[in-house]
């Protein structure tokens, strides 16, 4: 009997279709397609993820209840296997929108569960994340000033998935320069990595 394909959940977040951040999902997915995995995309500006969390779902988390709109996410998430995070860096940190679908869709009795004491990860299937982020600034510039998702995606995350196997990141630098050559390189590295399963 043939395993049923991995499913991938991919989550990117950035305006413009046509930004590096989209053409990297795009040959992402068609890369995990080629691999047989099922591919789940949560694009958070396409579809107009709302990133604020509301006084009355704040205290709607001790009675478990999950807001509609996020439903589906959540769904998504609970669903996956695996995890690809396509962002650029604002302002030496992710974007507003992703911080809000992390407070929002890993809520307590979704990614986590709390005793007032114990905190227990429930997200035991995700077996692999990939971390793809770009940056206007130099790898130098960037090293200066600082990067918050680095200590978020490497250190913080992976607390609340127990069963992860492998935790990868690939930055994109000096886009602001349009070095096309330097960017396609990586991108090659990247495509053959997740090629691999």
């Amino acid at each position: 009997m043939t395993a049923s394909p991995s499913t991938c959940l991919l989550v990117t977040c950035h305006p413009e279709r046509g930004s590096l951040c989209g053409q990297i999902a795009e040959r992402a997915i068609a890369a995990l397609q080629a691999r047989n995995t099922t591919v789940v995309v949560n694009d958070l500006y396409r579809s107009d993820f709302n990133p604020v969390t509301s006084g009355h779902e704040f205290a709607s988390y001790s009675s478990r209840g999950i807001p509609e709109d996020i439903r589906g996410l959540v769904a998504d998430l609970q669903a996956a296997q695996e995890l690809i995070f396509i962002l650029p860096v604002w302002m030496f940190a992710m974007p507003a929108i992703l911080k809000g679908y992390f407070d929002r869709v890993w809520r307590p009795d979704v990614a986590f569960a709390f005793d007032g004491r114990t905190l227990r990860p429930l997200l035991n299937d995700i077996r692999r994340m990939t971390v793809v982020v770009t940056h206007g600034r130099s790898e130098a510039e960037t090293s200066a000033t600082g990067d918050g998702s680095i200590g978020f995606f490497e250190n913080s995350l992976p607390t609340l998935l127990p069963n992860l196997e492998r935790n990868e990141r690939f930055d994109f630098y000096a886009l602001d320069d349009g070095d096309t050559r330097a960017i396609e390189l990586r991108l090659t590295k990247l495509l053959q990595d997740i090629a691999e399963q």
